[in-house]
């Protein structure tokens, strides 16, 4: 029989009072303990308890490992979210430059051309 089994009787025979207690236990240590009890019974090592305890330290040491690695990946993606919008800002900065630089030209050759024609018209008056 499993161990899943096992907990399904001792959860049936609990009182009421106790099913809160049930509740936690199994939202805390019911997955990794099944996990563990399922490898002892597998490989049925001379010192089952010790194998216990070290197998669920090694399992709390990967779960912060894991939430470490999830948060490194979750704060650089924000970074990388945060480095694509300062990229984007930056080239929609340089388009307005180079709009502004056209423009500004365009305005310089206006004001060069009227400058010659009045220069022009100002020799042929004289």
């Amino acid at each position: 029989q499993t161990f899943q089994h096992y907990f399904k009787q001792i959860n049936l025979s609990m009182s009421a009072t106790s099913v809160v207690e049930s509740d936690y236990l199994k939202r805390w240590v019911g997955a990794p303990l099944t996990e563990a009890l399922t490898e002892v019974a597998l490989k049925r090592p001379a010192d089952p308890i010790e194998y216990i305890a070290l197998w669920l330290l090694r399992y709390k040491e990967n779960e912060i490992r894991k939430a470490e690695e999830k948060a490194n990946n979750d704060r650089l993606a924000a970074e990388k979210k945060q480095l694509e919008e300062e990229e984007r800002k930056r080239a929609e900065l340089e388009e307005e430059r180079k709009r502004i630089e056209a423009e500004n030209a365009a305005k310089k050759a206006e004001i060069e051309k009227a400058l010659a024609e009045q220069a022009k018209k100002t020799e042929a008056t004289s």
